[in-house]
């Protein structure tokens, strides 16, 4: 039996074979072997996958769980990180970012303890990462374990999940795999698709870069590179081809107002093209702005709603 540190909790799932006394009558069967687990059984790392699909979606989930040794020697404590990937799989970008994807992440705080039938594991803190496609409230719940062989099983009212251990090392909880407090600053952008008055794509990309002049002051640029194709790949006539593009430069200035930002263009340097030849001039705009995580979301005048990332 292994033993580690000073967990000595020890779980009988099952009784003792016991000589019958005089006068028992003989029993049918002899009774299964005693079979004792320790809490050492789980310390290390252990992991938890599925991928399903549901009305034009993909959800990946990813538990990536730890255990080890707290200062209360029958009990461990442990955390988890959960990861949840939604795909869009005919890349139709979701309201919630204007993108084809998106991601939830959590980390809970556990507890492991040995109750009459099985481990007792039990959440006691939770923390969501902040994103646009998030609510992040959470709701923590208990679990019975019963372990088998590298296979530690997880049950709760209506459900159950299945962990495979990936190593029984003591080593520290894994820390929450975002920043405490995301940058403002530094590189964004932005793409959409969208089709024009006449029928075209139009593909837009847009690469911000914020630098902070102050705790109230930002100086900002973005380029926009607009594509405009044909859908059946005919020429264009303005363009003479099936496709045509530009690119545009703005320089924006940026005040902190209260618990948002209010950006203003400044300056634009368009884009030149034949096609462009009837609207050669950009009319300078303004937005709000409002750090979520690793997103910035503007509402330009006119209610327009732009949604910027973080480029990988």
């Amino acid at each position: 039996m292994r033993r580690l540190g000073s967990v000595v909790g020890v779980l009988v799932l099952a009784a003792a074979c016991q000589p019958p006394g005089p006068g028992s009558p003989t029993p049918t069967r002899p009774a299964p072997p005693v079979r004792q687990f320790t809490l050492a059984e789980i310390v290390g790392g252990w992991r938890w996958m599925l991928r399903t699909e549901e009305h034009g979606t993909t959800r990946i989930e990813d538990e990536q769980w730890r255990f080890r040794p707290g200062a209360v020697p029958t009990e461990l404590v442990g955390r988890y990180v959960r990861t949840v990937e939604v795909r869009s799989d005919d890349r139709v970008p979701f309201q919630c970012n204007q993108r084809p994807w998106y991601r939830q992440r959590a980390v809970y705080d556990v507890t492991v303890d040995i109750t009459l039938s099985a481990f007792g594991i039990h959440e006691t803190a939770y923390r969501a990462e902040e994103s646009p496609c998030d609510h992040g409230f959470r709701r923590t719940g208990e679990y019975g374990a019963e372990i088998q062989g590298d296979r530690l099983t997880l049950r709760w009212d209506g459900g159950k999940q299945t962990l495979l251990q990936i190593d029984d090392k003591v080593a520290d909880l894994p820390a929450d795999p975002w920043p405490a407090t995301p940058s403002l600053t530094g590189a964004w952008q932005w793409d959409a698709t969208s089709y024009d008055d006449d029928g075209n794509l139009r593909d837009e990309t847009e690469w911000w870069q914020l630098t902070r002049r102050s705790e109230t002051k930002l100086d900002a640029t973005y380029r926009r590179r607009v594509t405009v194709r044909s859908p059946d790949g005919k020429p264009i006539a303005c363009a003479g081809a099936p496709s045509w593009s530009f690119d545009d430069a703005y320089v924006l200035d940026g005040q902190r107002e209260e618990e948002h930002w209010h950006f203003y263009e400044l300056a634009a340097d368009p884009g030149d093209h034949p096609c462009l030849r009837t609207s050669p001039h950009r009319a300078l705009d303004e937005a709000t702005a409002e750090q979520i995580g690793d997103y910035l979301i503007l509402e330009w005048r006119g209610k327009r709603r732009q949604i910027l990332y973080r480029p990988t």
